[in-house]
């Protein structure tokens, strides 16, 4: 179902947007992406939402074989397949305390997946600047389109929106994320990423739950692999330096300011340095399926897994303000196969989700559980949820 989802996006009946406002519920914003055919209404749109329990992103590109609806008999919303002619009810995912009862906060920080508070910064990438920028980033037009968002954070930031997250929202949050563009001088944006998350920890220190919330950096590895050291300081640490695709061709296609400035191969050895500081498998690296074939995702999940470091699958969604734009996308199919593939590496190494429970685009926590056991076109495991 959630492979299904992700591929073909969810129509939405945009006659009962007006529904979510003022709901309580997470709604859409524009610091990530913009997966939408038309950004009329996305402000009340919801960045996700949960069927069957999984975490799932809702990502609107046209017409679907899934819709979203609501149901004025029933006073909710439901998500119909047209095809197999069932329905299933979605739960929606309510916003943080924090940002209800303390609006500011919205200015430097966002809830994702349900469990994470989430930080980013710088909100522009180098790359852009350069033209260089990685083929399905959307950075440089969002951040154009919505300026609400802080453009730099600082370490004051990110040390009151946990510190009130934490009172406000205890039993929500499962990790904290920092995330952010590029800086051109790589060794000085890892050293502000890595400040921040410093800070984040110090905080959950200081309220004892250091054991029980994770840290989570996604950055680029500095030039100077010594500087990946200051990661031992923090608790319960994860940390990704991304590939993107495994083809050595692709990347230099997908990602020419990575291929350029970087190069794949110093980031395999940045990765192996980040698992030598950190532990393996608490360093992470994505791959993106639907920019290459399945056998390539497959083979460097694999390679990556060999190496002590967790793959993170995350499947392709369209931006429109991406070079790639809103393309085509991964089939069933070619899920199906990476997601078998995964679940069988999940078995074989002590593979870690980077997003634990709240991967609205990934399906890390769905192989580590074994939810791909019996995948089917027709759905059959979805007995439980039909008509829910």
């Amino acid at each position: 179902m959630k492979l299904d989802i992700l591929c073909r996006g969810i129509e939405v009946d945009r006659g009962a947007l007006w529904r979510f406002s003022d709901s309580g519920i997470a709604l859409r914003n524009r610091v990530y992406n913009t997966p939408l055919w038309s950004i009329e209404s996305t402000a009340t749109l919801p960045q996700e939402l949960r069927v069957g329990g999984l975490v799932i992103g809702l990502n609107s590109y046209g017409p679907s074989k899934w819709k979203l609806e609501f149901s004025e008999q029933d006073d909710s919303f439901q998500i119909i397949n047209r095809e197999a002619e069932y329905k299933l009810k979605p739960e929606f995912i309510p916003d943080l305390g924090l940002f209800r009862q303390h609006p500011e906060h919205r200015r430097v920080a966002n809830l994702y997946g349900g469990h994470a508070l989430s930080f980013f910064s710088p909100r522009h990438c180098y790359f852009f600047a350069d033209k260089t920028e990685c083929g399905f980033c959307s950075l440089d037009g969002t951040a154009r389109e919505d300026k609400s968002f802080k453009n730099v954070l600082d370490v004051d930031d990110v040390t009151r929106s946990v510190r009130t997250a934490l009172e406000t929202d205890r039993d929500q949050i499962e990790q904290i994320m920092i995330v952010g563009g590029n800086l051109r001088d790589l060794d000085h944006g890892f050293e502000h990423h890595v400040a921040l998350a410093k800070a984040a920890a110090a905080e959950l220190e200081r309220a004892g739950l250091s054991d029980l919330i994770s840290v989570h950096i996604a950055t680029m590895p500095p030039h100077n692999l010594g500087l990946i050291a200051l990661l031992k300081e923090i608790k319960n640490i994860h940390v990704m330096f991304n590939l993107e695709v495994w083809d050595e061709t692709q990347f230099n296609i997908i990602c020419p300011g990575k291929a350029s400035d970087y190069g794949r191969n110093a980031i395999l050895t940045a990765l192996e340095a980040l698992r030598d500081n950190i532990g393996p498998y608490r360093a992470h690296s994505l791959l993106v399926t639907g920019l290459e074939s399945s056998e390539s995702t497959i083979a460097g999940a694999t390679a990556l897994s060999e190496l002590g470091i967790s793959p993170i699958i995350n499947v392709y969604h369209s931006d429109q303000h991406s070079k790639i734009g809103l393309g085509s996308r991964p089939t069933f199919e070619s899920l199906r196969a990476v997601a078998l593939a995964l679940q069988d590496l999940y078995q074989t190494y002590p593979l870690m989700p980077y997003w634990k429970h709240c991967g609205r685009n990934s399906i890390d926590a769905e192989a580590q559980f074994g939810l791909f056991g019996d995948i089917t076109p027709g759905f059959l495991s979805l007995a439980p949820y039909v008509n829910a």
